[in-house]
């Protein structure tokens, strides 16, 4: 594990972000940065990829909101929209688990990749099936397919940007990296 001491604009290193939108921004933002490159002798971070919480908590809030709506829309369509959610929500809470277990029963060394490979593959397409439904659940559906397009956008632009954003980290972090 790779840690970062005394650098606090070393909290926007894009390497420490999974999605390719919140890599994209936290480049943006620690080219912004650099004006202001100071040491903090009071800063440790870890350098990797699932360290970002604002971008975790995020995702997940947005998975989980899209998923109570399409289960909402799906099983429990014959009830007002407010109470489909609000009966949703723990139907969803046990559908959001399913695919961990099941995954790892499967395949026991998949790992984390796997795991959210199965959930957004899922998701996507119970998104373009319900995307093409006349329900109220339509617009969640394109929203959610707008998304992942934005990230597979931000995901080339991350690609095309790989040299410019190693040679920014090697400069942000310089000696500041040690082993733990």
């Amino acid at each position: 594990m790779k840690i970062v001491r005394g650098r606090a604009n070393a909290r926007w290193l894009p390497s420490r972000h999974n999605f390719a939108l919140f890599r994209l921004a936290a480049y943006w933002k620690l080219r912004r940065s650099l004006a202001t490159l100071r040491d903090d002798n009071s800063v440790i971070l870890v350098i990797d990829r699932y360290q970002s919480a604002f971008e975790n908590h995020s995702v997940a809030a947005w998975y989980f909101a899209t998923l109570t709506c399409f289960i909402a829309a799906t099983l429990f369509a014959s009830l007002p929209i407010p109470l489909a959610l609000a009966v949703a929500i723990p139907v969803a809470m046990v559908v959001t688990e399913l695919p961990f277990h099941t995954v790892g029963l499967m395949f026991r060394r998949a790992g984390i990749r796997a795991q959210s490979f199965v959930q957004m593959s899922f998701l996507i397409g119970a998104a373009t099936w319900l995307a093409t439904t006349s329900s109220w659940v339509r617009f969640v559906a394109w929203q959610f397919l707008g998304i992942v397009v934005l990230n597979a956008l931000a995901a080339v632009i991350v690609f095309l940007l790989r040299h410019s954003i190693a040679r920014l980290e090697s400069a942000v972090v310089g000696g500041a990296v040690s082993e733990l």
